[in-house]
């Protein structure tokens, strides 16, 4: 898959966390406690839906980068990865948007809760399970046009710290979704891919007629950082 905004921005700030860490420790700066209690205000606030919650934590985080040096560093070290790159002849477009197209194919049946991983339904037609897998960071590869689902319903169920999920389906095959995420963008079909801030999508597509004892499936996604694609081929 290829990297998205959500992944190098996570990416980025996971970075800039672990240096306003080595700050605090090492350095003894005091004012990092104002960066780690406007983080909480903030994610509380979005959890609670609060407003107010989300402007204190945002004022107390305008407080400490003020006076860290965390952010002064890695301000420098963006400028200097930007004038590497561009020094050796790297387009704008592709230090901007980096493509990267990785799959690992998971033996079929076989999906495992990793740590760190990305996996995938083989890259031929394999005999369906049904998909329950959770993780921390990895990305997730979905091809169901490659198999016969079998009668009733089938279940994809996906939990996810950080990282890309992508679901192929076929166009005849009916399909409930509800998708849940922190912070990243939800492309569902056809559909305007949509940037969520800690919401929910349910919808539904293909019951356009009665499915009797027809396959049907149900998608249940719940990402904290990362992006959202469902598409029909």
């Amino acid at each position: 898959m290829k990297r998205t905004i959500t992944e190098s921005t996570t990416l980025w700030l996971i970075g800039f966390v672990l240096l306003v860490f080595v700050e605090a420790v090492l350095f003894g700066n005091g004012n990092v406690i104002f960066f780690f209690l406007g983080a909480i205000a903030i994610y509380f606030g979005l959890q609670r839906r609060s407003k107010w919650l989300v402007v204190t934590g945002g004022i107390f985080i305008v407080i400490a980068l003020l006076s860290l040096w965390s952010l002064r560093l890695l301000i420098f070290a963006i400028l200097l990865y930007l004038v590497v790159r561009l020094w050796k002849g790297t387009p704008a477009e592709e230090i901007m948007r980096p493509l990267k197209e990785v799959k690992a194919e998971t033996p079929n049946g076989i999906w495992k809760d990793r740590l760190f991983s990305r996996q995938s339904t083989p890259f031929t037609s394999y005999e369906w399970q049904d998909i329950h897998v959770q993780g921390i960071v990895g990305d997730f590869y979905i091809d169901v046009t490659d198999t016969v689902l079998p009668k009733n319903t089938s279940l994809i169920s996906i939990r996810q710290g950080f990282g890309r999920v992508k679901i192929e389906l076929p166009y005849d095959l009916p399909v409930r979704i509800h998708c849940s995420v922190l912070f990243g963008e939800c492309r569902l079909f056809d559909l305007t891919p949509k940037r969520l801030l800690n919401e929910s999508i349910h919808m539904k597509d293909g019951y356009d007629r009665p499915i009797g004892d027809e396959a049907e499936l149900i998608i249940s996604l719940s990402i904290r950082f990362g992006d959202v694609e469902v598409i029909r081929k």
